[in-house]
């Protein structure tokens, strides 16, 4: 571990998170007094209380801060004050779209949780570790959570199993957990025999290289089993996040030309499978609908479910959410109708899975474009970190390349449902959307990146 003083400071990422905090408190009372002056109140009663969940926020990315000054480094302050300022767009929009009850909920259902875990790997770096060598166990609960709710989950309005509800405690999405828990087996199982795999290879076609048979078996029997059991659940969007994190993991994790021909065969697999399931698999109800309104969301074709008709066509069914995003990105235009003064209560389920649409309504293009921007240096910065770990570290760089991807993925997917770019898919954006589980599991993820950060060796900020 690097220790630059006795005292470090870590000045520039204080600085920035002063920042972050004067944006989360000044969206909290902007918020606030719109809300008062829209119903013909005086705002000013009504602005000390909204200043606690804010200050609650500050304190939290402030106290992340302060355990990395235990750890006495200076490496990496960039990445806390990206992940707070991110917070503070979601907790405000948040605010704005569920009043204080959907505030609080994501602060204690995800929030706190989310920072107490970072914490713990900020302060405990060799907890990295300890996940290394307990990864089948973890492994193991993060597969058998999806399976269960596949079988005993809470059904929602669509059909779909995407939460399990154990006694009084509240449902929880596991399919937050099987894209970790992903990234960890991958990065074990390539750590442990990365060497094996690439030494072993036979040389297939001139130049391609073939491990042997055996060492497919456990990454495919982890992503089928992971695959079926959130097919089950009709969460589609898990399923396509959680191959596109097996791509990206084995691309990392071997050479180009080994890499080449699993990724071939893993294709020819697919394609097998696909022709399978058009033949004998009745696609599910609710993605034929979300197909539908894809290609056509203002469509007055009749659904069916069934085959027997429903009465209510695409456009007022599952296209009415796309339509109501649309108009709101088209209102908002590039500075926005104002924080507060838009209409974004009018989209379907605007403060999770449409909450990118909600504030390009209110703060416009720019600040969307902003957002993005800080995704991409979250990412870079990730992988920055991962590239600059000593060579022998194989499982921290997957590790950090795999969680990187996860951000990013998802981020890619509810943006692209949002634009009508693609199908939509149910997807939270990191940091933004409500979700206790999804909230929680993205701040471990960053206190992992933290964790791993302090064993470089150099002083870059």
């Amino acid at each position: 571990m690097y220790r630059a003083s006795q005292r470090p400071s870590r000045q520039s990422e204080a600085l920035l998170l002063v920042f972050t905090s004067l944006i989360a408190i000044l969206g909290y009372l902007m918020v606030a007094a719109a809300a008062q002056l829209r119903q013909g109140f005086d705002p000013l009663p009504a602005l000390p209380a909204a200043l606690l969940p804010p200050l609650l926020l500050s304190a939290g990315a402030f106290g992340l801060h302060i355990a990395m000054r235990t750890r006495r480094v200076e490496v990496e302050q960039i990445v806390l004050p990206v992940v707070s300022l991110l917070l503070a767009f979601g907790l405000v929009t948040i605010f704005r779209l569920r009043g204080a009850e959907g505030a609080w909920q994501q602060i204690t259902r995800g929030l706190l949780p989310g920072l107490i875990l970072a914490s713990a790997f900020i302060l405990r770096p060799q907890l990295v570790e300890f996940v290394r060598r307990w990864t089948l166990p973890i492994s193991a609960i993060g597969l058998m959570l999806p399976i269960a709710t596949a079988i005993f989950g809470v059904v929602d309005e669509t059909g779909a199993r995407l939460a399990l509800k154990l006694g009084p405690l509240p449902a929880i999405q596991t399919s937050e957990m099987i894209k970790l828990s992903l990234v960890i087996f991958l990065a074990w199982f390539i750590d442990r025999e990365g060497e094996q795999v690439e030494g072993r290879a036979r040389i297939v076609l001139g130049r391609l290289r073939l491990p042997a048979v055996r060492y497919f078996i456990p990454g495919i029997l982890f992503v089928s089993m992971a695959t079926l059991a959130l097919v089950q659940m009709s969460d589609f969007g898990a399923v396509l996040i959680l191959g596109f994190l097996f791509a990206a993991m084995l691309y990392a994790g071997f050479e180009t030309r080994l890499f080449t021909t699993i990724a071939g065969i893993g294709l020819i697999l697919a394609l097998l499978v696909a022709l399978v399931l058009a033949f004998s698999w009745d696609i599910p109800t609710v993605i034929q609908h979300r197909f539908a309104a894809f290609l056509d969301p203002w469509s007055i074709a009749e659904i069916q479910v069934n085959g027997r008709p429903t009465g209510i066509t695409i456009a007022e069914g599952p296209g009415y959410q796309i339509q109501q995003s649309i108009y709101a990105i088209v209102a908002g235009g590039l500075a926005g109708a104002g924080l507060g003064f838009g209409s974004p209560d009018y989209i379907p389920l605007a403060a999770s899975d449409f909450i990118f649409a909600a504030i390009l309504e209110e703060l416009g293009a720019a600040v969307g474009i902003v957002i993005l921007v800080l995704f991409i240096i979250l990412l870079m910065r990730i992988l920055r970190v991962a590239l600059l770990l000593p060579r022998g570290q194989v499982f921290e760089r997957l590790l950090l390349i795999g969680i990187g991807m996860h951000l990013f993925t998802q981020v890619f997917v509810m943006v692209g449902g949002t634009l009508n770019i693609m199908p939509l898919t149910g997807v939270t954006v990191p940091f933004l959307s409500q979700g206790g589980a999804a909230l929680m599991i993205n701040l471990l993820e960053i206190g992992i990146v933290l964790a791993v950060a302090q064993r470089l060796e150099t002083r870059p900020i």
